[in-house]
């Protein structure tokens, strides 16, 4: 892989969406406490937007003046905690790309998917990725160990039995314990840039009908979503007609909502799935009612005629245009150089989006 100088900011909103701000003094409703968390916001915001820190501000005050319990409270420190904590570690890390691995906790080191998981693992942090797991035993404690130490990332979950973190990344500063699957679970969404996905149980069935729904309803931005079965065995293919068979056939989901999984039976095979992903594309944000898709290296004419042709359904107005220049107005400056394509984009259309990518990788 060739490693980007710079990557797009992760998140689980991929249209960026804002809160409304505050209005100074009716935030908290207390003249004096707005004043002083209108002071304090802007005296201690470091680099960060003041508006921001007065939102987070106020939203704790009105919370210790509301009439909620204390456990109400406990939940949301705990979260904020969590949330804050996770960011820290994945920062000096955030200009790389990784690759979340999920699969049971309860697999064998002698078994085929186990083996899988160490060979997809070390195969890509050779080509430069990292990889993040839960942390567990079984499929997770397989890719940590294909990773190595260096390049694993440990998200671990504390349970009243059974789970514990991997001798791989025990200890690491990697390695970090969430009380909450739900902020565990963000976290391994929010700073992957990829999904494989290992025979599970409830916990991995979750994981993925979580991610595909985010996806489907552009609440997280588009990624590869790989599952992969073990040589000689069936499981994601099954997985697969199961979805076919009782979802798609009753039309519960839609035709190109498929294309958002793909079925390996490979550690090469799904890895060179996830390298073409990220070929030419590189990342896309929203602007008002334009998708603007970031290319690594600019499209040929007879591409964009192709897309013109083949995705007219996904552009409204017929208006695809690349600026092979970049964009000085691009919300991530560093990236405001590379080329790129614009176009109206049709409301809710994220797995034809997802197709399209495709096409531009091709």
């Amino acid at each position: 892989m060739s490693k980007p100088e710079f990557l797009a900011s992760r998140d689980l909103n991929s249209r960026a969406e804002r809160p409304s701000g505050f209005t100074i003094p009716i935030s908290t409703g207390n003249p004096v406490l707005d004043a002083n968390l209108y002071d304090l916001s802007r005296r201690f915001c470091g680099k960060h937007d003041p508006e921001t820190i007065l939102q987070m501000l106020a939203t704790v005050m009105n919370a210790a003046a509301s009439e909620l319990g204390e456990h109400e409270l406990e939940i949301m420190n705990t979260s904020l905690d969590e949330l804050f904590v996770a960011d820290k570690m994945f920062h000096p890390y955030r200009n790389v790309r990784k690759i979340t691995c999920f699969g049971s906790a309860r697999t064998k080191s002698h078994e085929a998917s186990y083996r899988q998981a160490v060979d997809f693992a070390r195969l890509a942090s050779e080509h430069g990725y990292m990889i993040i797991t839960g942390g567990g035993p079984g499929i997770m404690q397989a890719a940590n160990e294909g990773a190595g130490r260096e390049k694993s990332f440990g998200l671990n979950i504390t349970l009243p039995f059974e789970q514990h973190p991997n001798p791989v990344v025990d200890g690491s500063d990697k390695m970090m314990n969430f009380y909450y699957f739900f902020t565990r679970k963000l976290n391994l969404l929010k700073q992957t840039h990829a999904l494989v996905a290992f025979p599970g149980g409830f916990g991995t069935m979750d994981e993925i009908f979580e991610t595909v729904t985010l996806m489907q309803t552009g609440k997280c931005t588009i990624f590869p979503v790989v599952l992969l079965d073990p040589p000689g065995e069936t499981f994601w293919a099954r997985w697969m007609r199961f979805a076919s068979k009782e979802l798609l056939a009753d039309h519960l989901i839609s035709p190109e909502d498929m294309s958002l999984l793909y079925v390996s039976k490979s550690a090469e095979d799904a890895y060179g799935y996830i390298a073409r992903f990220y070929s030419r594309f590189h990342s896309y944000y929203f602007e008002g009612k334009k998708v603007v898709i970031r290319l690594n290296n600019p499209a040929s004419q007879e591409l964009l005629d192709w897309i013109k042709a083949d995705f007219a359904d996904l552009m409204p107005l017929s208006d695809l245009e690349q600026n092979v220049d970049g964009d000085d107005s691009d919300p991530e400056p560093m990236l405001a150089k590379l080329p790129r394509l614009s176009f109206s984009f049709k409301s809710g259309a994220y797995a034809r989006l997802k197709e399209l990518m495709d096409v531009v990788n091709d």
